[in-house]
């Protein structure tokens, strides 16, 4: 797995290199949602886990992950940071998703049930929505005629 827009040219920002956590994940997930994808895909998530576990071995602590994990042999390619890290532990992990059981619904075991008030001191009152009356729609109307007015005048501005 590489990011072919910016490894080669050392130019990735920090969203580029967080990436293949993102995607290592995504494709570990499809791999339960779509079973007949995981011949194609868990190979190639084995060989990034296994390129991603070689590129560890650098900084001070020897076990700091690089972003690129295309080297032979494979080495730590000198960059540091919370995306390489993430990317490498994300991989790794995602190899392990054919031991794990897939993610449960309303309708095969999932047992979580809404709470309006969850995180609350105590019982919150219930809003209830404001009455629209008909001062409120002729004056949405004038508003909205306005805003056209204006648009279309500031087109026909423009087109002459």
């Amino acid at each position: 797995m590489r990011e072919a827009a910016c490894e080669s040219h050392g130019t990735c920002n920090v969203d580029q290199r967080s990436f293949k956590a993102y995607l290592s994940r995504w494709y570990a997930a499809t791999t339960q949602m779509a079973p007949w994808t995981a011949p194609t895909i868990m190979p190639r998530l084995f060989a990034s886990a296994s390129a991603a576990a070689a590129s560890c071995i650098g900084g001070d602590d020897k076990n700091t992950c690089g972003i690129i994990w295309t080297s032979s042999p494979p080495a730590w390619d000198g960059s540091f940071g919370v995306g390489e890290q993430m990317s490498a532990l994300s991989v790794i992990m995602s190899v392990l998703i054919p031991n794990s059981s897939v993610p449960v619904t309303a309708n095969s075991g999932g047992t979580s049930k809404g709470d309006p008030n969850a995180g609350s001191q105590g019982d919150r009152p219930v809003i209830a929505p404001a009455t629209v009356k008909v001062g409120d729609r002729v004056g949405a109307g004038f508003l909205t005629a306005g805003i056209l007015g204006l648009m279309l005048a500031a087109v026909w501005w423009m087109a002459v």
